[in-house]
């Protein structure tokens, strides 16, 4: 908002004017804002009476409800019923209705009439001709500031606080220092001169030191002359018939005096309006308060364009003054996000982003944000006509800080040691010391939020928690450091969250999301600050290793239910690397050793050291007899060997598992045996005890949502029994569970989960045909948030993306993908979808015409299974290697054969309906070139008439056109 006129264009708060007139008994006086019946002055809130004056302007008519609320509320937005409501308010005032007499008439779906006969008015209301002569004659020449060049983001509060003004009479404008409560008086007080014409008066009490001196500066700028040393009874005798709006601004360090002013004029002048700026309300009788918020900055998350960003008001404001300094800085997509940042930084206050963007020229917008990392601006200088205390952030700050007491700045300071919110708890065990008990500091936080220092915020579960806006905290921190108690408060809030996290979980990794993920999502801030502080280095040692050590212990799991991984790995691995010999064996190293491991499983992949910890743990558990820890730990074994690839060593850890289950006391460790049973089974190729293991558990009575390793085993178990389904002859209830799993993990929100069941449904997808629903659980994977995090699953991504493209007829960028992908499994062990993309890698190969290679890979992929290990893959890589050698020159049709029966062998033992049909098909075509028709037909025919389902996949329809084209001899119509 630039200027006076713009400032009043944007702001309209002058009510509906009119002549005078009479209606019934009533008598309306537009002008005065009175309304009388038989003489007597009717008692109307300020909108029923805005709304009388226009509907009696326009008698006769109905005027809509768009305009009723433009004029009556001024661009403010309400609803319909606010208008409904004051619309009965005044119906019932004016007795309408009573002896069948009607003034308001609703006209339904337009608004509302005045139907009453209206008459003209001449006569205006008696007014007090002394008190008239006393204005005139005291208040001539009234001070008012220029108004503001520039306003951005208020105009909604300007709007706001000028409507309440006319309707409370009394409001003072409260929030911190910075935040712009001066200049949006200044903008409303000259919006309000339609309203209150020459008779604005603004008093500056921020130079003031003396509270005694606060109505004789009034007086003063009122420009009335007052003899007696108490100036106080003269400014309200002057005042008495005065209609004019008082602003009384910077009232927080004067703030009794400007109270008592206030509160006795608010009673005895009845038309002077008062609106105030301070600090913290002034708490007296007829005050409402407008507690101003930051200007609104863009919300946290992926980085805004650059017409996302210009749409919020706090980085409007840094272009603005951007501009001004003349640096030619300009917003772009690339530099949206730091912008977006430093705004966020400085909590959307306004002084402060001033601040900032008038450094842009010196340091670039890189340079400030770093700055801003570090010091937070503190001393950089803003406009020098400003007032000394709003010349710099410190300054500022120094302000408010001096009125404070000394426990006041005690308590506050102390309470910089937290980042971001805090509960009243945990700011009474970190600010109370010697001199300051545990009640006093509740008194202090409650006296730091009255004088804005401290501000209030819901955490999710609705309980109010606290705050210091990031310019406050870093203050207060400088403050700490100088006292020479940042060590010991530093200390204490380690300690406090070491016992929050610890209390809340018992020591223990929950299976279901509970009360400690819950105190995390709050104040995983100060664990990380509380961490980084224990283990920072103070020479060549941590700070304190053993509180580190302990609140590690307390966080790892939380940061691991959270799925929080990579910091759950890097606190769990510097916890271990400074435990003494005397904690080893311990329940600390067995929970460290198993949070460690359960991250690195989803973010490093599938190396030595995530097996190394697992059986390090499963010994110390051993040994401790912690039953349930043990049975956690062989749950994450088993992932481990199924993502090595190694089938037979996670059937032995399965089998473990079932065993163990029967002696304890949780059920779900049952289902999850069955499960995991039904996983290695299915690997290894046996579909048929794969689908019976995963029936029985999802038969049994257990609970979901159930978390082992980062893993809902629901969703896991989901996704590997729709590959059971499938191969099993079950296409579309194949697809059904697959979308099953995806639904249930997008429920849970739980990136891991996500990730897992977007990523192993993909196969299933892939192998019905449906490559829409495969591309679009490829492309929600990548554009996850938490993909980039997830490393393990990269490879595989990748390998399923190249598959897809070779379907999609993109052969040549497909493998070439894939040939990528294959390597990089190999070479990080991550082997439970190697033989896949073998198969896929082959396909694609034989496509391009590249037999030599697509042979290699076939034979490289079948290699370990010549050896004694059976894969699930065995009879698809058996039919392609035929399928390779039928292509080849000089090879001969005998190996080929050879393979296809094998292949079909091998299928029919695995019960895997799905490879029988692709070999048959396979087969049946080269029967038919070698004349064997008849034979062909009985194959083929007896494979599909097995499915019951799934006709629309390409499997089935290929099988289908082949025995079409057998059971109609060459030449003859089908």
């Amino acid at each position: 908002m630039v200027g006076r006129s713009n400032a009043e264009k944007a702001i309209d708060i002058s009510p509906a004017r009119g002549a005078n007139a009479s209606f019934g008994p009533f008598r309306l006086f537009p002008a005065e804002r009175k309304v009388e019946r038989e003489g007597v002055p009717l008692p109307l809130s300020s909108r029923a009476l805005d709304l009388l004056i226009v509907l009696v302007e326009h008698a006769g008519e109905t005027v809509g409800h768009e305009e009723l609320t433009l004029r009556v509320w001024r661009g403010l937005v309400v609803d319909s019923g606010s208008l409904r409501m004051q619309i009965t308010s005044l119906r019932k005032a004016l007795r309408d209705g009573e002896d069948g007499v009607r003034y308001i008439e609703t006209v339904r779906g337009r608004g509302y009439c005045f139907v009453a006969p209206v008459s003209p008015l001449n006569s205006a209301p008696p007014v007090d001709s002394r008190a008239a002569s006393s204005k005139s004659a005291t208040l001539s020449k009234l001070a008012l500031p220029p108004a503001p060049g520039r306003m951005i983001g208020r105009e909604g509060a300007a709007c706001a606080i000028a409507a309440d003004l006319m309707s409370h009479r009394f409001l003072t404008i409260v929030g911190p220092g910075g935040m712009g409560k001066t200049t949006l008086a200044v903008a409303v007080a000259h919006a309000m001169l339609r309203e209150f014409p020459e008779a604005v008066c603004f008093v500056n009490l921020g130079a003031l030191s003396d509270p005694a001196h606060v109505a004789s500066t009034v007086a003063s700028t009122l420009g009335v002359t007052i003899q007696a040393e108490d100036a106080l009874p003269g400014l309200k005798q002057s005042l008495r018939g005065a209609r004019m709006l008082l602003v009384l601004d910077n009232c927080e360090h004067v703030i009794s005096a400007s109270a008592a002013l206030a509160e006795q004029i608010f009673r005895e002048a009845p038309q002077v309006h008062i609106l105030a700026t301070s600090r913290e309300a002034l708490r007296v009788d007829g005050e409402f308060t407008y507690l101003l918020p930051p200007l609104e900055c863009p919300p946290p998350g992926p980085g805004p364009r650059a017409d996302e960003a210009q749409a919020f008001p706090a980085v409007q404001l840094f272009m603005a003054c951007a501009a001004a300094s003349g640096s030619g800085f300009e917003l772009s997509d690339e530099n949206a996000v730091v912008v977006a940042g430093i705004c966020s930084r400085l909590d959307g206050i306004a002084l402060a982003i001033e601040f900032a963007a008038g450094r842009v020229g010196a340091y670039g917008i890189e340079g400030v944000a770093s700055l801003l990392d570090s010091r937070f601006g503190l001393d950089w200088g803003g406009r020098r006509t400003a007032l000394p205390r709003q010349q710099t952030l410190q300054a500022t700050l120094d302000w408010s800080h001096e009125l404070l007491s000394g426990s006041e700045q005690a308590v506050l300071r102390r309470l910089a040691v937290f980042v971001g919110t805090f509960t009243l708890e945990a700011a009474q065990a970190i600010a109370h010391r010697k001199g300051i008990d545990e009640d006093e500091v509740v008194i202090h936080v409650g006296d730091l939020i009255a004088k804005s220092l401290v501000s209030t915020a819901t955490a999710e579960d609705g309980a109010v928690r606290y705050r210091l806006l990031e310019t406050t905290r870093a203050y207060a921190s400088e403050k700490l450091e100088a006292s020479g108690e940042m060590r010991a408060v530093a200390e204490s809030h380690a300690r406090y969250f070491s016992r929050l996290l610890g209390s809340a979980s018992g020591g223990r990794i929950e299976l279901y999301r509970g009360s400690r993920a819950l105190v995390l999502n709050e104040d995983l801030g100060n664990v990380r600050a509380a961490l980084d502080w224990c283990f920072g280095d103070v020479g060549l040692r941590p700070r304190d290793a053993a509180l580190g050590i302990d609140l590690a212990v307390a966080a790892a799991p939380a940061l691991l239910q959270r799925l929080l991984l990579t910091e759950c790995h890097k606190w769990s691995a510097k916890a271990l690397s400074l435990l003494g010999d005397a904690d080893r064996g311990s329940r600390q190293e067995m929970l460290l050793q198993e949070t460690l491991a359960a991250a690195a499983m989803w973010t490093e992949g599938g190396g030595t050291d995530i097996r190394a910890a697992i059986t390090r743990a499963l010994a110390i558990a051993h040994q401790l007899g912690e039953t349930s820890n043990r049975l956690r730990l062989l749950v994450g074994l088993h992932i481990f060997f199924v993502r090595a690839g190694d089938f037979r060593a996670s059937l032995a850890v399965a089998e473990e598992l079932e065993t163990a289950a029967r002696t304890s006391n949780d059920l779900s460790y049952r289902v999850v045996a069955d499960w995991m049973l039904g996983g290695s089974h299915h690997f290894l190729g046996d579909q048929q005890a794969a689908e019976r293991d995963f029936q029985e558990g999802f038969g049994r009575a257990g609970p979901r949502n159930l978390h082992l390793f980062g893993l809902d085993y629901h969703v896991r178990a989901l996704v590997t029994y729709a590959r059971v389904l499938w191969l099993a002859g079950r296409p579309d209830r194949a697809k059904v569970i697959a979308q099953d799993a995806i639904g249930e993990a997008a429920a849970s929100g739980r990136s891991v989960d996500v990730c897992f069941a977007l990523l192993y449904s993909a196969p299933v997808f892939l192998w019905c045909g449906d490559w829409s629903a495969a591309e679009t659980s490829l492309a929600k994977l990548k554009q996850h948030s938490n993909w980039q995090a997830l490393l393990s699953f990269h490879t595989t991504g990748l390998a399923l993306e190249g598959e897809l493209l070779v379907h999609r007829g993109e052969t040549e960028r497909g493998t070439a993908i894939l040939r990528e992908a294959l390597r990089a499994m190999k070479a990080e062990r991550h082997a439970v979808l190697v033989n896949r993309a073998a198969c896929a890698l082959a396909e694609g190969l034989i496509r391009s015409g590249e037999l030599d290679e697509a042979l290699a890979v076939i034979a490289d992929a079948l290699a370990p299974m010549q050896r004694g290990e059976e894969a699930l893959e065995l009879p698809e890589l058996l039919r392609l290697r035929a399928t390779v050698l039928l292509l080849m020159p000089g090879q001969g049709e005998s190996q080929a054969e050879d393979c296809f029966m094998r292949s079909l062998e091998c299928a029919r033992r695995q019960h895997a309906s799905a490879w029988q049909l692709r070999t048959a098909t396979s087969l049946a075509r080269l029967r038919i070139t070698q004349g064997r028709r008849e034979e062909a037909h009985e194959l083929l025919s007896g494979v599909y008439r097995s499915f019951n389902e799934g006709f629309g996949t390409p499997d089935l329809e290929m099988a289908e056109r082949l025995m079409i084209e057998l059971n109609h001899p060459m030449g003859s119509a089908p």
